[in-house]
């Protein structure tokens, strides 16, 4: 019996299209950092952000077999680029901005409020770990009404790792003392949530959205397969 439920996010609980490549998206940005004298074109903003993302992920490399950026530091390095200083909170600010300017699409699927509501009235502890950044992460889930679900949340921006490594999964067990044994992973990704979970050695559901790569594969099989993104079945996997 599973006692821990332990969810990704986007693609799992969220279904989002955003827009980062569009050049009309960094306009948008561009013209908000000319407030702060901080002047880039679309062009040059774009080019920078991804460098910026880059950089960190090859510095991360030397600490970690899967790194992870943190957004927040990105848009502080857009400002020394211009020889400009910005704080933590202006930086997570603008991050928010642009996330707020690519996203085209941010919802719940069918049946996330209902499942988790289950799970909770049954006594399940639930938990997310996701690859996700906590400045726009944290207000999206509460945006939609489901933070308070859960017991424990760990981002991959705040380690600088991400899944499929078995890194941010430690976190969880160690910061929350769970037992392997009693634990479940649920994520969309065969890659990231389906090899993660094996890498942590625990089980996984693995459930196909309409954001699963239909042409990548798993290494590992997953314990319980959902193929056609039918969220309610969740429970009548762990409700049984």
């Amino acid at each position: 019996m599973y006692k821990n439920i332990v969810f990704d996010i986007y693609g799992t609980l969220i279904d989002i299209h955003t827009n980062e490549y569009e050049i009309s998206t960094w306009q948008k940005l561009a013209d908000t950092l000319a407030f702060y004298d901080v002047n880039y074109t679309a062009e040059e903003l774009k080019e920078a952000y991804f460098m910026s993302c880059d950089l960190q992920m090859k510095a991360g490399e030397k600490e970690h077999t899967h790194p992870e950026v943190d957004i927040v530091e990105v848009f502080r390095h857009l400002f020394e680029n211009k020889n400009k200083k910005t704080s933590k909170i202006l930086a997570t600010h603008l991050a928010q901005e642009f996330r707020a300017f690519s996203t085209e699409r941010l919802r719940l699927y069918n049946g996330v409020t209902e499942t988790l509501t289950k799970l909770k009235k049954a006594k399940k502890k639930l938990y997310i770990v996701s690859n996700a950044q906590r400045c726009f992460t944290r207000p999206e889930l509460v945006k939609l009404g489901i933070a308070r679900y859960f017991d424990g949340i760990i981002y991959s921006s705040d380690y600088k790792c991400a899944k499929p490594s078995a890194e941010l999964f430690k976190v969880l067990f160690e910061k929350y003392k769970l037992d392997k044994n009693e634990t479940i992973y649920i994520g969309n990704d065969p890659q990231a949530d389906v090899d993660g979970a094996k890498n942590a050695k625990i089980d996984c559901i693995w459930i196909r959205t309409n954001l699963t790569d239909p042409d990548a594969k798993p290494r590992f099989a997953p314990k319980y397969t959902i193929s056609d993104g039918n969220f309610a079945e969740i429970s009548s996997i762990l409700l049984k």
